[in-house]
């Protein structure tokens, strides 16, 4: 369930930004039935939305190929870092 409530369970259908926001719990096999027959109704007459959970599926699987380990920064580009962040910061434009 979302953390919304059960904005979906009261609805007979679902829009895309609600299957969105449903993806992780879809995925993590965390849905209700009722939420479950929603979203499975909605991605199988919506192909966007079925690309959509098929991208995350992937991005999934190549996130768990990734090795675990530290990237090296070297000082001038930490500090180069650092200071961009700290302009980002005061530049109210963005």
């Amino acid at each position: 369930m979302t953390t919304d409530g059960d904005f979906i369970s009261n609805e007979l259908r679902i829009t895309c930004s609600d299957a969105v926001a449903l993806v992780t719990d879809y995925l993590e096999d965390a849905l209700d039935e009722s939420d479950l027959d929603r979203f499975e109704q909605h991605t199988r007459g919506c192909q966007a939305c079925r690309v959509y959970v098929d991208q995350i599926r992937r991005t999934i699987r190549i996130a768990a190929t990734t090795r675990d380990e530290s990237v090296e920064v070297r000082p001038a580009n930490f500090d180069a870092l650092l200071a961009e962040f700290d302009r980002l910061g005061r530049d109210s434009t963005l």
